[in-house]
């Protein structure tokens, strides 16, 4: 083969190649155009929603199921009173207490808010601005346990309850049994709470008191 044959040669297979990277080029450019812009991509997969961790407030909101859905609670009050001054609370503590269960069972809520004392109830019921709460016998001796204990115990329980909402006036009970009075305490008429908000007044019943047998 001559020298200009081999030239020729040379020359088709270097078109060849050339036509063979121009197609390959425009196959490449038409399937980068159809897949779209990697960085558009890279967006779409960090936004969506499976990749997104939830902010500090979302976690707060939900339920401890883990359900999702959004627990609302009621905040409680309750009150600590000392022998140093029977007049003014110690310290309020604020109780959250879940909505759903003060709304559909309120002696349960109550013992929620009072588990950190030694006092407990059997029952609560409303009527109206009124609420009468009904001891266990075994509590209502913790109330005659001294002059002192009477009284913070008292105020304890009188101050939790007429600080719920709408509640003005509470009467007391011992395991059904109302007008109980014993050496400390005096369950014997209604308790009230003062325009103030601050303390409650006792007004004595006039009705024969019972009582409370040890």
């Amino acid at each position: 083969m001559t020298n200009k044959n081999k030239l020729k040669m040379l020359i088709a297979v270097l078109f060849c190649f050339i036509i063979i990277l121009v197609a390959l080029l425009i196959y490449a450019s038409t399937f980068y155009n159809k897949s779209g812009d990697p960085a558009d991509t890279t967006i779409s997969t960090n936004s969506s929603p499976s990749q997104t961790n939830p902010s500090i407030t979302d976690n707060s909101e939900r339920s401890t199921s883990g359900s999702g859905e959004v627990q609302e609670t009621v905040d409680l009050k309750l009150y600590f009173y000392d022998a140093d001054d029977y007049d003014n609370a110690k310290e309020i503590r604020i109780v959250s207490v879940d909505k759903k269960l003060y709304q559909a069972d309120i002696t349960a809520a109550i013992n929620k808010v009072l588990e950190s004392t030694n006092i407990s109830i059997n029952k609560a019921i409303i009527n109206g601005e009124s609420m009468a709460i009904d001891l266990p016998k075994e509590v209502a001796l913790k109330f005659n346990s001294g002059s002192a204990g009477g009284i913070t115990n008292t105020n304890i329980l009188a101050m939790t309850i007429l600080s719920l909402p709408n509640i003005k006036k509470m009467e007391v009970t011992v395991d059904g049994v109302a007008g109980v009075v014993a050496d400390h305490f005096n369950f014997n008429g209604i308790f009230s709470i003062t325009e103030a908000g601050k303390k409650y007044t006792f007004t004595e019943s006039d009705k024969e008191s019972k009582e409370l047998a040890f």
